[in-house]
């Protein structure tokens, strides 16, 4: 029942049917949890042992034959907060690797492409590493109807970006939102509506041009041209031209 969550916690599979079986038998010889936990029994002690090292089984000996004994359930949480920290301490370890693992990585001639990418997860990196180096950047077809985790997808890309201090043109296709009103109070950033013509969600950053998408999933068409993006661009611009402030 709780084997799916016990793996979802850090345990292999075996490991979590071997601490299951412990919890229900009690202190147990290694061949009585093998029968317990339903497993094969060739590495029932590499399993037993990887367990003691995480704190949540005992072993003990009486009358020398080994025995194991579940720890408390709440030693699970214990497991994951050290298994946390060692993460964060990892994590600090990459972060100062980066400019190093940067230096190795090969670059490739920049070439025309297409992609799509799908999810805020696959977006997010895509967006936010062009951001870095951006000069100009057009948005057109803007909508507030987006789900609310979508909308403060981008509040927290526009923060950066203005922290970044790059300038944006934002064309909306609604007004009076409470989504309109955070932009127009941006600092960097020039808003217009029109109202009447609604083109699809797009976003045109230098030589790159992102077609959005809302509907079942967060997907993007992540194109990378220079006569796309010039063509999207005149585009945005005519449209820019006839649009209200």
């Amino acid at each position: 029942m709780y084997e799916k969550l016990l793996e979802e916690c850090g345990l292999a599979r075996n490991e979590a049917l071997v601490y299951l079986a412990l919890l229900r038998i009690g202190k147990a010889r290694s061949g009585e949890v093998v029968r317990e936990a339903k497993i094969s029994g060739g590495k029932i002690y590499e399993t037993l042992y990887k367990l003691v090292d995480k704190g949540l089984v005992k072993e003990v000996s009486e009358n020398g034959i080994k025995r194991f004994i579940a720890n408390d359930p709440k030693t699970l949480i214990a497991y994951l907060k050290e298994k946390e920290k060692n993460f964060r301490e990892k994590e600090n370890e990459l972060n100062k690797a980066i400019p190093l693992l940067s230096s190795l990585k090969k670059l490739e001639p920049e070439s025309e492409s297409v992609s799509l990418v799908k999810g805020i997860k696959g977006i997010s990196p895509v967006v936010y590493s062009i951001l870095e180096k951006a000069k100009e950047i057009r948005i057109m077809g803007i909508k507030s109807s987006k789900k609310e985790e979508y909308n403060n997808f981008w509040r927290a890309w526009h923060r950066k970006r203005v922290e970044l201090k790059r300038e944006a043109k934002m064309l909306f296709s609604d007004r009076n939102t409470e989504y309109w009103k955070f932009f127009k109070k941006l600092k960097h950033t020039k808003v217009k509506e029109l109202l009447h013509l609604s083109p699809s969600a797009i976003m045109i950053i230098d030589n790159n041009s992102f077609l959005f998408s809302y509907e079942k999933e967060f997907t993007c068409i992540h194109i990378l041209s220079d006569s796309v993006s010039s063509s999207l661009s005149n585009f945005f611009n005519d449209l820019w031209r006839i649009a209200k402030k």
